[in-house]
């Protein structure tokens, strides 16, 4: 609030500005932390469309926490908080969004918040429409090294294949919802949101193959998808304090239904022609609950709490051609966790302990595969100290974490790319745990971090061969042996009158070894990024800012990745006391975004250059009456499982 960051934008603008938030342009990540969940005044983000619906100059603060601690589930590694102004003043208030934009295609969005105060009472809805197009060229080379023993030989299978996609996506969304506020220590509020986001993409393609550098095959084709996505969800919540009791409970019922049908024409030059139609559908029940009660203790604060949820899942895959199984799965999962976290004031030293308790029973069933049970129990550690030295304050934290598999990524349904790559999940799938440690020093406008993490049973992307075929590459995510991973990064953020720059500059670094072609492949190449934001004011308050970000080449996981950068422009102006605005932004202004990568393991190479609409013009438009913010607290319940989902 009061800084420049007001004049981004948007909330997403915001966070890209925020030290140790990384964006590709769709995903926002933590550095050395993964996807962060994100909350808007309490309430958990379901979506990061809900970034480009809050205003940059609605936020009042953001806050980064790189060890959530007890209370949230043991698979969040960083929580980003947004708080808004306290809105003043009763009544009926406004807020539209238009957006348009091009890149080959002319694309927009129409945004409409309303809110309704009086007294304790908040009525607010929602209503967004999207529409969205654009290309996608896809240039890749598989490379098999496949050693028969009878007869004895080496062969040498090359797959280059150029695929061009246009998916053309909607998204029709909505919220409505209320909080009343009894006095200032009881609340209540319920919120339903639907969502439907179906999508229609087309595609073309080209395959060669070669063994031993000898032509052996030419295919042809195009293919058809269309995906239907549909989302119901309620949340529920009730925040007060009794005496010195702070008490936060939240109800969450989330059903979704998602289905494709696909559609694929292959024409050979030398083996038969193919015509594949697949039917999927996952359909989803998610009840969830939670409860977290605080009391004073010594010097500080104690905060004990429950949590649970109950899911049921099932998918279905269709093939009428036979050529891949047809297949079905059910999933039924139940967890429970209890926990408790203390918090100590020692002066100027701040402590906090916590530990949590995760019981996870789960149970797969499907037509392909025999029924599994699985139950965990695990117990997740976590503690923080921070201390002033002079005028750097410093933290030191550290933290137990588990990333457990998504549901898709444990069916075996299969998923038809094309005659020579299929894809599948992996019921044997099991969780990655991983240990952080990690020191943070803050001076002004300086920062520094530095993060290492134990990871065990890490979950990568793994080719082998489908059935026995080594021309067959099957895709899957499998487990890894345990590696360590290290991440440092310094922000420097000065202000010089109307010129507020930032620079960041980190670097990411992993130990981990693969197995390729029956030896053991370090990847372990340092990955360096640059980071540099520049605002300016100009004359009449128009606000123009040039972002640079790049990205050397280096390893992540059993990735190696090309190098990167790309150049955004932005200008922004205000009118009538910021109640209209208008941004003009050009993303990727030299279209110079490419993400070049290739991927070890077994005896297979693969290479991807993907090159996407990154580039775009977009003009956005903003206007308020009586702008008025949801007091909604909500924070969510089952926030883990709806990710999984």
């Amino acid at each position: 609030e009061g800084s420049y960051l007001s004049n981004m934008g948007t909330g997403k603008d915001v966070l890209t500005h925020v030290p140790g938030v990384l964006s590709d342009g769709r995903n926002i990540e933590v550095l050395g932390r993964g996807t962060p969940l994100i909350y808007i005044n309490g309430r958990q983000m379901r979506d990061l469309s809900e970034l480009e619906h809050l205003s940059s100059d609605q936020i009042k603060d953001v806050e980064v926490v790189m060890t959530p601690g007890a209370k949230y589930d043991a698979t969040v590694r960083s929580v980003i908080r947004i708080k808004t102004i306290r809105p003043i003043g009763e009544g009926f208030s406004l807020d539209s969004k238009t957006l348009i934009g091009t890149n080959h295609y002319v694309f927009g969005q129409e945004e409409l918040n309303v809110n309704y105060r009086t007294g304790g009472l908040d009525i607010f809805a929602t209503a967004d429409i999207e529409d969205f197009r654009m290309k996608v060229t896809n240039t890749s080379r598989q490379d098999t090294y496949i050693h028969y023993l009878m007869p004895r030989k080496d062969v040498h299978y090359v797959q280059q294949n150029v695929t061009h996609y246009q998916p053309h996506t909607n998204i029709i969304y909505g919220k409505l919802g209320f909080n009343y506020m009894f006095n200032d220590k009881h609340s209540i509020g319920m919120t339903y949101t639907p969502a439907s986001r179906p999508t229609r993409e087309k595609s073309d393609f080209l395959t060669e193959t070669f063994i031993d550098d000898m032509s052996d095959d030419n295919l042809t084709g195009d293919g058809e998808e269309k995906i239907s996505r549909i989302e119901h969800a309620i949340n529920a919540y009730y925040s007060g304090s009794i005496g010195k009791w702070s008490i936060d409970a939240n109800a969450d019922m989330l059903y979704q239904d998602e289905t494709t049908d696909a559609l694929t024409l292959e024409i050979s030059k030398v083996s038969d022609n193919r015509k594949v139609t697949t039917h999927s559908g996952a359909t989803n029940w998610l009840y969830a609950a939670k409860l977290v009660a605080g009391y004073p203790v010594w010097k500080g604060k104690l905060e004990m709490g429950i949590e649970g949820s109950n899911i049921h899942r099932t998918d279905e895959f269709l093939n009428p051609e036979n050529i891949i199984l047809s297949s079905s799965t059910e999933t039924k999962e139940s967890s429970g966790a209890v926990f408790s976290e203390l918090t100590q004031q020692f002066g100027k030293l701040t402590a906090k302990l916590g530990l949590r308790y995760e019981h996870v029973d789960c149970r797969y069933s499907g037509t392909i595969f025999s029924d599994t049970i699985r139950t965990y129990n695990d117990l997740f550690p976590s503690a923080m100290l921070s201390y002033p030295i002079g005028k750097v304050q410093a933290r030191l934290s550290y933290a137990r974490n588990i990333n457990r598999p998504a549901f898709s990524q444990l069916t075996n349904n299969l998923t038809y790319i094309n005659r020579y790559l299929y894809e599948s999940g992996n019921p044997d799938l099991r969780p990655t745990y991983r240990d952080n440690l990690s020191l943070a020093l803050n001076w002004k406008w300086m920062m520094a971090m530095i993060d290492y993490a134990h990871v065990h049973d890490y979950i990568i992307n793994a080719y082998s061969s489908y059935n026995g075929e080594p021309t067959i590459a099957l895709l899957q995510k499998k487990n890894t042996d345990g590696f360590n991973n290290l991440q440092a990064m310094l922000h420097f953020a000065p202000a010089f009158g109307c010129y507020h720059p930032q620079l960041m500059l980190a670097v990411m670094w992993q130990d981990l070894e693969v197995k390729y072609q029956g030896k053991t492949k370090k990847m372990d190449e340092p990955m360096k990024i640059i980071r540099f934001n520049n605002a300016v004011n100009l004359p009449k308050d128009i606000w123009l800012n040039a972002d640079f970000s790049w990205r050397s080449a280096g390893d992540s996981e059993n990735i190696h990745m090309g190098m990167s950068w790309q150049f955004d422009l932005s200008l922004y102006k205000s009118f009538f006391h910021d109640r209209l605005s208008f941004k003009l932004a050009c993303n990727d202004v030299f279209a110079s975004m490419r993400q070049k990568v290739t991927i070890y393991s077994d005896i297979r190479q693969f290479y991807l250059d993907k090159r996407s609409d990154n580039r775009s013009l977009k003009l956005t438009i903003r206007y308020n009456i009586n702008p008025a913010r949801s007091k909604y607290k909500g924070t969510g319940a089952g926030n883990d499982v709806k990710g999984r989902l």
